[in-house]
């Protein structure tokens, strides 16, 4: 997350220095090759790649899907199940998660648009 932020922020070196230092630990003593970056796009096109490996199979890459693709990023997600294919466009209604009735009838807020 920081990574993310100093390269947004465009302090590129800075944000690909807190992406090295997390890499570093991921390989062989000696193996690891720091990363460089020669722009801004590239250097955030490199962190979100990593973040996007990072958090596999955590739970944690919808609430980036819907940021990003508020930011304009326009992912869309296509699934295929027992032939049936399934797609989630960009800022579809559907990336809320629906709040639990009990939550709705103690509250009275009105519950997600799905």
């Amino acid at each position: 997350m920081a990574a993310e932020c100093k390269v947004r922020m465009n302090k590129i070196q800075e944000g690909i220095g807190y992406l090295n230092a997390l890499l570093v630990k991921r390989w062989k003593t000696g193996a690891f090759v720091p990363i460089t970056a020669n722009s801004q796009a590239q250097a955030l096109d490199i962190v979100l790649k990593e973040r996007r490996k990072e958090l596999l199979i955590r739970g944690l890459r919808w609430p980036d899907l819907k940021r990003y693709n508020r930011d304009g990023a326009n992912i869309t997600l296509t699934r295929t199940v027992k032939g049936q294919t399934y797609t989630l466009p960009p800022n579809d209604p559907r990336y809320a998660i629906a709040i639990p009735e009990d939550i709705i009838t103690l509250s009275g807020m009105p519950q997600n648009p799905r």
